[in-house]
C-alpha cells in the first residue's frame, strides 16, 4: 500500500474519488449527489450500500427487524435498483456506478449492469456462499451477456434505463 501510495505521488496522478450512496435517496438527494458529483470530477458512485430502511417484504423475528442498523443483501435489492438506475439517468451516464445491493446470482449482476452499473459488487452473497460465487456469478453474467448478444458488459450498461446511448 505504501509503495502505491508512493507511485501515486511521484507520478502526480489524483487517486480516483468514489463516492457511497444508500439507496435512501430520494429523487431530489440522487439529483443532488449526480449535480455535485459531476461537477467535482467523482470518478465513481457506489449505489447502495445498506439502508435504514425496513421492506415490507422483510420476514423474520420482528425484534430482529426492529434493530437499528444496515441492512444489506436481497432486502434492498429492489430499493437500490431503482436508486441505481436514477443516478444512472441523473448522471446521464457520464460517471461509473457500482451496483451494490441483492447481488447473488449472474441475473441479479446483468440486472445492475442493465440498469447502469459499470461495476458489481458482492458482499452478503460472499458471506454465505463463500469465494466460488464469484465464479459461479461471472459464469452466469456471461451466459446471458451471450444470450443477448452482447460481447461484453460495457454494452449492457444502461440499455435499461432511459439514457441515449452513442
Amino acid at each position: 500500500r505504501d509503495r502505491l501510495a508512493a507511485k501515486i505521488t511521484e507520478r502526480h496522478v489524483p487517486p480516483p474519488v468514489w463516492i457511497k450512496v444508500a439507496p435512501d435517496l430520494d429523487a431530489a438527494g440522487i439529483a443532488g449527489v449526480a449535480l455535485v458529483a459531476l461537477e467535482e470530477g467523482v470518478d465513481a458512485i457506489v449505489v447502495g450500500n445498506t439502508t435504514v430502511s425496513r421492506p415490507e417484504s422483510l420476514r423474520g423475528d420482528p425484534a430482529v427487524i426492529a434493530e437499528a442498523g444496515g441492512l444489506s443483501g436481497a432486502p434492498l435489492k429492489e430499493l437500490s435498483n431503482r436508486v441505481l438506475k436514477e443516478m444512472y439517468e441523473a448522471t446521464g451516464g457520464r460517471i461509473a456506478l457500482v451496483g451494490v445491493g441483492g447481488v447473488a446470482s449472474g441475473a441479479d449482476a446483468y440486472e445492475k449492469i442493465r440498469l447502469g452499473a459499470t461495476l458489481v459488487q458482492l458482499y452478503t452473497a460472499l458471506v454465505y456462499e463463500g469465494p466460488k460465487v464469484a465464479r459461479r456469478v461471472n459464469e452466469e453474467l456471461a451466459e446471458l451477456l451471450k444470450r443477448d448478444g452482447f460481447v461484453g458488459v460495457g454494452q449492457a450498461v444502461g440499455v435499461d434505463t432511459d439514457v441515449k446511448r452513442q
